[in-house]
């Protein structure tokens, strides 16, 4: 295994990990294409999980 598919294998197990991969299938597949709808679901998830509630005080 190269260092590059290492590395895919890892982005791909780390996205399971934090809930953002939901199919085990997926990590099988990490090398091909997917639609854009795809790619946003994952990146607004990731923003919903990681930006602190909003609209709320901080005190």
């Amino acid at each position: 295994m190269s260092s590059n598919e290492a590395k895919i294998k890892m982005i791909g197990q780390m996205a399971q990990n934090a809930g953002l991969i939901e199919d085990p299938q997926w990590l099988e597949r990490l090398n091909e294409p997917v639609p854009l709808w795809v790619v946003l679901d994952l990146l607004l998830r990731w923003i919903d999980r990681t930006e602190p509630n909003g609209g709320g005080p901080y005190d």
